[in-house]
């Protein structure tokens, strides 16, 4: 029997395509599942209560406006806002549950946000007020796929990809990239229905509060607008401390 080079190349292919193949069922095997990677993402942020102080860096056209605030939250369903920057001291947003109130001292008038202006941007910045009621669960609102590793800012990531399931999802498609160690969005794409990209978010600075990690300076960036971003950064955080509950009506609103 005559043995040729294409008789041994045989095997050996097809012992090499097998091989790959168990190679990345291996590495797909060793992806964790998308929603025990957002359940560990929504515990990380998770709180009884926070208070901080934060400042918002808005850049249109090259043109660079300062907002602070003063905030206070109870869990993700009660918080009260609070404009110190001159040109809109006083000014104030109070969220009860899925409403947002906003207070103008010098009019003396109170606006409820509802319906189309929840997609508008939240005192001129990239962040809209419906990204600000945002308050669901990730793993609630949406179907998700791990469907890799990536690298950003030096940190392993996972990739996971998501499909909302609920009409009260803001956005129709998210891909995310979570820090693998810290379990915090390291980098996000926000999608339309229609496929288009609708906002980008890249956190710049994460810290350690009380154990957990949290993002502290995050940009996000409107893609429908142009020449456009806002820096959002927030300063003395403090979690899960006593906060008096009437800090969240209405009186304390329009005082």
């Amino acid at each position: 029997m005559k043995l040729t080079t294409e008789a041994f190349s045989k095997p050996f292919a097809l012992a090499a395509a097998f091989a790959l193949a168990a190679a990345s069922l291996g590495a797909q095997a060793a992806l964790p599942a998308a929603e025990e990677i957002l359940k560990r993402v929504d515990a990380n942020q998770a709180f009884r209560t926070v208070e901080y102080d934060g400042r918002m860096e808005i850049t249109i056209g090259g043109v660079l406006r300062v907002k602070t605030m003063s905030a206070v939250a109870v869990g993700k369903d009660k918080a009260f806002v609070e404009f110190t920057n001159p040109e809109d001291k006083g000014v104030r947003f109070l969220k009860l549950g899925k409403d947002l109130w906003m207070y103008f001292p010098r009019e003396q008038d109170t606006v409820k946000i509802s319906g189309h202006m929840l997609k508008e941007g939240m005192m001129g910045s990239d962040v809209s007020y419906e990204d600000a009621l945002e308050s669901d669960a990730l793993f609630e609102l949406y179907d998700g796929k791990t469907t890799g590793e990536d690298t950003v800012d030096g940190r392993r990531c996972w990739i996971v990809e998501l499909t909302a399931k609920s009409p009260k999802a803001p956005y129709d498609r998210r891909v995310l990239r979570v820090d693998a160690g810290r379990y915090v969005v390291l980098r996000a794409e926000l999608y339309a229905k229609s496929g288009k990209m609708l906002k980008e978010s890249r956190t710049l600075e994460v810290s350690d509060a009380g154990g957990r990690w949290f993002a502290t300076r995050v940009e996000m960036v409107n893609k429908l607008r142009k020449d456009t971003k806002t820096v959002f950064a927030l300063t003395g955080l403090k979690l899960d401390r006593p906060v008096d509950d009437k800090r969240f009506t209405m009186a304390a609103l329009t005082r």
